[in-house]
């Protein structure tokens, strides 16, 4: 049923017209039959009563003393009734006759009008008439009595007539409106079921125009056309995304080798220097000497080893959200040579991976304030708004022409931004940013208690 719903409401629009057109059509030649049978009853009861009167005595002596009989002279009986009554002879001569419509009798009117019988004749300008011949008595007289269908019927005949060409037309009507509706809405329709059936989301576009289709369906063609736009785009932003990750886990090994071996392994390599010469020193003064700079060089190792580990995973994360942005901030002040205030109120508790995505935010945040907004000043703020922890990390720097769309700076390389939406998107939060050249820049955390509570 569904598969054919298009079908069926075509049918639905096509065939009600249809069958009130039969109906109609079927009542009117019930209702012409009907007719066609009163004014058999109509004609038979006139000539039957003028030929009833007229065979009286008095009546009949009137008659044949009227003057001129043989030429047509009306009735002075002061019939109002529709019909046209005449009296003929045998041979079908007109002897007296009302006003009105004349019939011409045809040859052999005998044969052709039963006596007694009403039949349909049609007159010289193509009107049809009911007639009805009845004798009068042994007079060798007869009453011819006759209505016209136009006079009886009136509208009801010429509707009648216009019947068969509205059914034609309603029908031809019907056929276009089908050819219409299949050109302009179902098969158009079923075209854009198949193209987007056999779509590639996120890889190929769809027609974004059908001219054969009405207004609804080349909207709904433009609407999948941008959808399609935006699921490749989307698709290039991704593969840019893995891209990106893929080179920033490969430059993060490269800085950590780089480190390890700048640092930590030349202490190393300083300290088994100092072991092999204390190893050949001839006396104990010299053995001393070299032993003490080995500690010296161990000590430095082990710092720098201390602080790589802190920098891959602080251990303060555990301390609570608080403290490991007041260990941050203290960190990143001598580092950097900013004045990084912290103002958290006391909240509930959050896991390690909340902790460390809004950890994350504010050292990327900070350090985007001073390397980009050459700010003096950050201010890291935390608060509970309507169930949710608001992190707010705002500077006094030079700000920056705010985009609508991140990803685009994630393709033009600057992936920080990106980075810091999609850790507050993977612990259920929201993300902003507010930024005016020369009016500092505002970045923007909340997160749902609810979910972020352990």
């Amino acid at each position: 049923m569904k598969r054919h719903l298009l079908v069926v409401l075509t049918l639905a629009i096509v065939l009600p017209p249809f069958a009130i057109l039969i109906i109609a059509g079927a009542g009117l030649m019930a209702h012409e039959r009907a007719m066609r049978e009163v004014a058999h009853s109509y004609v038979l009861d006139l000539g039957q009563s003028v030929a009833d009167r007229l065979t009286s005595g008095r009546a009949m002596n009137r008659l044949f003393m009227m003057p001129n009989v043989g030429m047509m002279s009306p009735f002075r009986w002061g019939l109002s009734l529709p019909g046209w009554v005449a009296i003929v002879n045998d041979e079908g001569q007109v002897l007296l006759s009302s006003s009105g419509v004349d019939v011409d009798l045809p040859r052999g009117w005998r044969s052709a009008i039963p006596l007694g019988e009403a039949v349909e004749l049609k007159s010289r300008k193509g009107d049809t008439f009911t007639i009805a011949a009845i004798p009068m008595s042994e007079s060798g007289l007869y009453v011819i009595a006759a209505v016209s269908w136009a006079q009886l019927l009136g509208p009801m005949l010429r509707f009648s007539r216009l019947w068969p060409v509205l059914v034609a037309i309603t029908g031809l009507a019907g056929i276009l409106a089908v050819l219409l509706l299949w050109r302009r809405l179902i098969a158009p329709l079923r075209a854009l079921e198949t193209e987007v059936g056999s779509l590639r989301w996120g890889w190929d576009l769809p027609k974004e125009d059908d001219p054969r289709s009405i207004y609804e369906l080349q909207r709904l063609r433009q609407v999948l056309h941008q959808l399609a736009q935006s699921a490749i785009e989307r698709m290039e932003l991704t593969r840019r995304y893995v891209t990106d990750l893929v080179r920033v886990q490969e430059e993060e090994q490269e800085r950590v080798a780089r480190e390890i071996h700048d640092g930590p392994l030349q202490g190393v390599t300083a300290l088994m220097q100092q072991i092999r010469l204390a190893v050949r020193s001839t006396s104990e003064a010299e053995l001393k000497t070299h032993l003490a700079i080995a500690e010296k060089e161990a000590d430095i190792t082990v710092r720098e080893l201390r602080a790589l580990c802190d920098s891959l995973s602080p251990p303060w994360l555990d301390l609570g959200l608080k403290e490991a942005l007041a260990e941050l901030a203290n960190r990143l002040s001598r580092s950097l040579g900013l004045e990084i205030s912290v103002e958290m109120t006391e909240g509930c508790d959050f896991p390690r991976e909340t902790v460390l995505a809004l950890f994350r935010v504010a050292q990327e945040a900070i350090n985007n304030a001073a390397r980009h907004g050459r700010a003096k000043h950050v201010l890291v703020r935390g608060s509970i708004e309507d169930d949710e922890l608001v992190m707010e990390v705002s500077d006094d720097g030079c700000g920056f022409n705010l985009t609508d769309d991140v990803e685009l700076l994630r393709v033009k390389g600057h992936r920080g931004m990106a980075n810091m939406k999609e850790r507050i998107a993977l612990i259920g939060g929201r993300f902003y940013v507010k930024s005016h050249p020369n009016k500092g820049t505002s970045v923007i955390c909340r997160i749902p208690l609810a979910r972020n509570a352990s």
